[in-house]
């Protein structure tokens, strides 16, 4: 019996590399072409989720709100973006097919890009408002209500300018 700790340690030691070239045979068992990575695969820019239910295309917003969130727009966005930036392809690219909630919540929380989260929910709404407008979506006779999640329900849908619609090959 080894009474000293150094040759006990040792011996543990001694254990552990047996134990290593025990296992050996059985790692090098396995096929080389389970080892090795694959190449990655070019990946596709994932399509927006398209949901079902009432869309921007059937006047979800009132002219009177949209005039409103036009005077915000001017006075709280109009100095960092200019509505090239908000309208036609720019639009589509960022906002075709997501529900209307997540462009509430964006403008809600992001803008002004000076003082991000200072529009009041009324304020956020009008302006939304005024960007269906903008990107020539129809009024109706209800106003947007100011709360997201009142909004889930209803799509972006836009009508494709002629920079994004694909063309048909000949």
């Amino acid at each position: 019996m080894i009474d000293s700790p150094a040759p006990q340690r040792y011996l543990r030691v001694f254990r552990a590399i047996r134990g290593c070239f025990l296992l050996l045979p059985l790692l090098l068992s396995f096929p080389v072409a389970a080892q090795t990575k694959k190449p990655a695969s070019k990946k596709k820019a994932a399509a927006p989720p398209v949901y079902n239910g009432p869309s921007t295309q059937q006047g979800i917003y009132t002219n009177e709100q949209a005039n409103r969130g036009k005077n915000v727009y001017l006075g709280s966005c109009r100095s960092c973006h200019t509505p090239q930036s908000h309208t036609g392809a720019t639009f589509n690219q960022f906002w075709r097919n997501h529900q209307l909630n997540e462009l509430f919540s964006f403008v809600a929380t992001k803008m002004p890009k000076n003082d991000p989260g200072s529009l009041a929910p009324e304020d956020v709404a009008d302006v939304v408002a005024y960007l269906l407008k903008m990107n020539a979506m129809p009024a109706g006779k209800d106003e947007l209500y100011p709360d997201a999640d009142s909004l889930k329900q209803f799509r972006i849908e836009t009508k494709r300018t002629t920079s994004t619609a694909k063309r048909a090959k000949p």
